[in-house]
C-alpha cells in the first residue's frame, strides 16, 4: 500500500511570517535586535528552540539552558496565540491532498513542530481531514532527521518504507528519509540550511504542479492513481 508523508513548515504551509514574528517578539523583549526579513529563511526548521536560539546566534547573544528553555516557552506561547495569522498553504497543494484522498493513500504528517502547534495549526488551515497521522517533533524522544518519527508514521498507516514518499524541504527530511529506507521529494521553495543537491532527495520540484510525475517516476505503479485530470 502507498502513502505519502508530508513535513509541514516549508512543505505543507509557508509558516515564515508567523514565525518570524514569534521570534522578534522574543528577541524584542529581551533588548535584542530583531533578525530581518532576508534573514529568517535559513533559521527555520529542528523546533522552536533550534529557531530561537539561531536568533540569537544572529546577535552574537547566548544564553544558559534555564534562560533558553524559558524563552523558547514564551516563543511556543506568542506563537500558538498568533499560528495563522500570516501563514499560508502552498499553491497546487489542494489537488495532490485530494487526489490522494478520493484514491485512499494515507497519509501523515511528520514534523519537526511540537505535536500540539501542529495539530492546531492543519485545523486552522482546513487540512487535519487530509491525514490519517500525525507525528510532532515531541512525539517521541527523537526528531528528524533520525528515522523514529517516520517509522512511527509509518507504522501509524500500516506502510512498508519500500512504499512510501516522504515529502519535505530540508535536510532533516531527506537524511530522515534515507535513514527510514524511504524515497523522498523535497520542494525547492522550502526552509534549508544546505543547497538543493546537497539535499539528494530522490527528487526536487519547484511547484506542487510537478508532483504528481515526480511520485510517478520515482515509484512506478503505486501513486498512477494520483491524477490531477
Amino acid at each position: 500500500m502507498a502513502a505519502l508523508l508530508f513535513d509541514l513548515d516549508g512543505t505543507l504551509a509557508d509558516t515564515k511570517p508567523d514565525l518570524h514574528a514569534a521570534m522578534n517578539f522574543v528577541l524584542r523583549q529581551n533588548g535584542l535586535d530583531e533578525v530581518p526579513d532576508e534573514a529568517i529563511t535559513n533559521m527555520i526548521g529542528g523546533g522552536a528552540r533550534m529557531i530561537l536560539q539561531r536568533g540569537l546566534e544572529a546577535n552574537e547573544t547566548r544564553w544558559d539552558d534555564a534562560k533558553l528553555d524559558a524563552a523558547t516557552e514564551e516563543f511556543v506561547l506568542w506563537y500558538d496565540q498568533n499560528i495563522d495569522g500570516h501563514t499560508k498553504i502552498y499553491p497546487n497543494l489542494l489537488p495532490i491532498l485530494d487526489a490522494a484522498k478520493a484514491a485512499q493513500i494515507p497519509m501523515a504528517v511528520v514534523t519537526n513542530k511540537r505535536e500540539s502547534l501542529s495539530a492546531k495549526l492543519l485545523y486552522r488551515l482546513g487540512l487535519q481531514g487530509y491525514f490519517d497521522a500525525l507525528v510532532g517533533g515531541d512525539t517521541l524522544p527523537k526528531r528528524k532527521p533520525d528515522p523514529d518519527t517516520i517509522e512511527l508514521a509509518l507504522a501509524r498507516l500500516g506502510c512498508a518504507p519500500q512504499d512510501a514518499i516522504m515529502v519535505g524541504d530540508s535536510e532533516a527530511d531527506s537524511d530522515g528519509a534515507r535513514a527510514a529506507n524511504v524515497a523522498c521529494i523535497c520542494v525547492s521553495f522550502g526552509y534549508r540550511r544546505v543547497s538543493l543537491e546537497e539535499l539528494k532527495a530522490d527528487a526536487i520540484v519547484d511547484d506542487y504542479a510537478e508532483f504528481a510525475a515526480a511520485a510517478k517516476a520515482i515509484k512506478p505503479g503505486l501513486f498512477d492513481a494520483l491524477s490531477l485530470e
